[in-house]
């Protein structure tokens, strides 16, 4: 009896190892550096919080086309046509705000944890971004941006 009980304590503590380990796993890159497993929009699938980590000394843009300007990426006023794939020229959107290299970032995620990312006419990701000046997309590339260890409940940063 006393060995049934061992066993079972360490298959619920290796379950729940396992369980840890994959909500604390973190996006990964392609070989072209996009994060592009995140188009998937699979429930769950979500990284909230990102770092940046473009050199360039102008900034990381975050652009957002005008006409777009007035929604919530994640709310029921988003229109579909926003998420069309291969639709959009998104390097071509006015630029709302730029961020620095080391700034965090919060992603729009929607109401089922999943990730919001859009595809632009190139089939490149782009990540939906959190601003005061409302949302605005960033290159979902690790030259640009890479995500940060997060508490998979609270979505608070562990880094």
């Amino acid at each position: 009896m006393k060995a049934e009980i061992t066993i079972v304590s360490l298959a619920v503590a290796w379950i729940l190892g396992l369980g840890a380990n994959l909500a604390l796993a973190l996006p990964v890159a392609n070989g072209q550096g996009d994060y592009t497993g995140l188009l998937a929009r699979q429930r769950g699938n979500r990284q909230v919080n990102w770092v940046v980590v473009d050199s360039d000394s102008q900034g990381l843009n975050c652009r957002m086309a005008q006409r777009f300007r007035s929604i919530s990426v994640d709310g029921v006023d988003a229109p579909d046509e926003l998420f069309a794939k291969n639709k959009h020229n998104v390097s071509q959107w006015p630029v709302v705000t730029t961020f620095r290299r080391g700034e965090r970032l919060e992603a729009v995620t929607g109401n089922n944890a999943n990730q919001i990312m859009i595809a632009d006419s190139n089939g490149k990701p782009w990540l939906p971004i959190s601003t005061d000046k409302g949302n605005c997309f960033v290159r979902a590339n690790s030259r640009f941006v890479k995500p940060v260890r997060e508490n998979p409940t609270t979505l608070k940063p562990l880094e």
